[in-house]
């Protein structure tokens, strides 16, 4: 694995069920696999990296063996694969399978909530486009305003992360991040702005700030 595709990751750590360490069936490979997985997962177990993002991530050239150890956990219940159907997803259902990992082996499958929390958590190159629910949130102005806005809000979603460790949903922060689109103001500048504001909340122990502080900060510069 390249240092380059460490920038990338979401986080420099992988959280893994505490149950595979004493599984004497389970093999390096699978191992791996799981370890890369267990990188992009939520709370819920929810993750959806891609097969190249696996295979760059656990340090395989071939995406055989990565399908191939995928398949075995699934058989040995450490990962559930999801289906879009079980969520009245549109015909075309998602691009890249969902998976869950399971820490005990018996969760219930995730709400859909739990899926949709998890977007932020995924690779940039493994985020779909523009998925259903986002494209009904950017109704209104040209395509440019709409592009912005979306690099914005995910610049501030991502901030967000990295300073506090929490998940924001890009349904609830994309009208904030229209306005800010439309005032010509660039991703980087949110996500350096998103990040002072972030750290001037923990010094005062308040919340997460949302993207209208964000825009409130900008409003005082």
């Amino acid at each position: 694995m390249t240092t380059s595709h460490f920038s990338e990751n979401k986080r420099p750590w992988s959280v893994m069920p505490m149950r595979a360490f004493a599984d004497r069936e389970i093999k390096e490979r699978e191992l791996r696999v799981l370890g890369a997985l267990c990188s992009f997962t939520n709370r819920a177990g929810v993750c959806w990296p891609s097969m190249e993002t696996l295979c760059n991530v656990a340090g395989y050239a071939e995406r055989r063996s990565v399908h191939d150890a995928v398949k075995r956990l699934k058989v040995r219940k450490y990962v559930r694969q999801l289906h879009s159907k079980d969520y009245q997803i549109a015909a075309s259902g998602w691009k890249t399978n969902r998976y869950q990992v399971l820490w005990e082996g018996d969760e219930p499958v995730p709400t859909y909530e739990d899926i949709h929390i998890a977007k932020p958590l995924q690779l940039i190159a493994d985020q779909e486009d523009v998925p259903i629910e986002e494209k009904g949130s950017m109704r209104g102005g040209d395509e440019n305003t709409h592009t912005q806005a979306s690099e914005i809000c995910w610049a501030y979603i991502r901030a967000v992360q990295q300073a506090t460790g929490q998940v924001r949903l890009f349904d609830n922060e994309i009208a904030h991040a229209r306005r800010l689109a439309m005032r010509d103001i660039c991703a980087a500048d949110v996500k350096a702005a998103t990040l002072t504001v972030c750290d001037k909340a923990l010094e005062r122990r308040g919340g997460v700030p949302s993207l209208a502080d964000v825009v409130g900060y900008f409003d005082v510069q």
